[in-house]
């Protein structure tokens, strides 16, 4: 059983977590097969236009502008240091997830036959939370943590369809590290509130880079401008923090973005 601050028992905050998790990835499944079933049942209908002429879906060639917005499930994989210290994690384990915004400006540059480079630049932002309450007392203590970075994606990807487009995009997102904020709260045993924000950045690493996949949906709104929904997945590869920091922290993210679309 996981113990609080004070030793109390905090059984419950891994299994929140867990349950949230599991029913975010299990509407993520539901809307990928939403978007193979609506994509099914709208090229079924491009096949015929109102004069009665076919319509081919074809893969999409064109350069485009993507502004988009992320709303993101962040996390973390976090383990003791062995090559330094050996930390315990402490209350540590005990952090959850929490949800960030995040933004891009990107451009996709047809290339080959079928695939395009896709590359532009990312605010990004990883964290985790923390929440405890006494069960004797009015104590409780919270924070929730921010990594921010500065990224530059570069994606290939691919989209079929015509109105309607399947798209897909997998490649890598080199980020430099641009700051690090936790805000916390804390009320002691007498129920007065209290606030801290800490912005600490000489033992975050300058440089990390992730593995990042998309796969949703484009809608042509006319033959410049669109829609795109699509699930998002990101996972760091290198470590947060310097070499001779107590912790190993690599951060994953899964959620939704959004993106405005400009065909040039």
């Amino acid at each position: 059983m996981l113990k609080g601050f004070n030793g109390t028992p905090f059984p419950f905050c891994k299994v929140i977590f867990n349950i949230g998790f599991r029913t975010f990835e299990a509407m993520l499944k539901n809307f990928l097969c939403s978007v193979f079933i609506l994509y099914g049942l709208c090229t079924h209908a491009q096949l015929i236009s109102t004069s009665g002429s076919t319509k081919s879906n074809s893969f999409d060639t064109s350069s485009t502008i993507y502004v988009g917005f992320g709303y993101l499930n962040t996390f973390r994989d976090l383990v003791s240091n062995t090559a330094h210290l050996n930390t315990p994690l402490g209350e540590r384990a005990n952090e959850i997830s929490r949800w960030l915004p995040n933004y891009s400006l990107r451009i996709g540059i047809p290339v080959m036959s079928v695939f395009k480079i896709n590359g532009g630049i990312e605010f990004q932002q990883n964290g985790e939370s923390y929440n405890w309450n006494s069960t004797e007392s009015d104590s409780s203590f919270a924070y929730q943590t921010s990594f921010r970075y500065i990224s530059m994606p570069v994606h290939i990807s691919i989209g079929y369809g015509n109105k309607l487009r399947v798209y897909g995009s997998t490649g890598i997102s080199p980020g430099i590290f641009s700051s690090y904020v936790q805000k916390q709260q804390w009320q002691d045993k007498d129920g007065s509130d209290f606030t801290d924000e800490i912005s600490i950045q000489n033992d975050c690493n300058s440089f990390v880079i992730s593995l990042q996949a998309d796969f949703g949906i484009h809608y042509s709104i006319n033959s410049n401008f669109g829609i795109q929904l699509t699930a998002h997945y990101r996972k760091q590869l290198n470590n947060s923090y310097k070499e001779f920091e107590d912790y190993i922290h690599k951060a994953y993210a899964l959620g939704l973005y959004t993106s405005i679309t400009y065909r040039l």
